[in-house]
């Protein structure tokens, strides 16, 4: 069981939960502002880096990649907000 935190994208829940099943395989549970996926029984395994990469692909595909971080830390993976660089 991996769990994702949305911060800020919580209203986008549906959306990323949508996207990660069909590209994970795997089940996908919203709650608030947290996703917690699970692998199905007869479908493949995949660990925190898969998610991680598959996040990250989801996030550019709605078009949050350049505003967003994807990080990792044992069994729990957080989205955070870039934060802006001075130029």
């Amino acid at each position: 069981m991996i769990e994702v935190e949305l911060g800020d994208l919580k209203k986008f829940g549906k959306e990323i939960s949508n996207l990660l099943e069909n590209k994970l395989g795997a089940e996908v549970v919203l709650k608030g502002s947290r996703l917690i996926l699970s692998d199905k029984k007869d479908g493949p395994r995949f660990g925190v880096k898969d998610v991680k990469i598959h996040l990250k692909r989801v996030l550019y595909h709605l078009g949050f990649s350049d505003k967003y971080r994807v990080l990792a830390e044992h069994h729990e993976i957080r989205i955070v907000r870039e934060k802006e660089k001075p130029r």
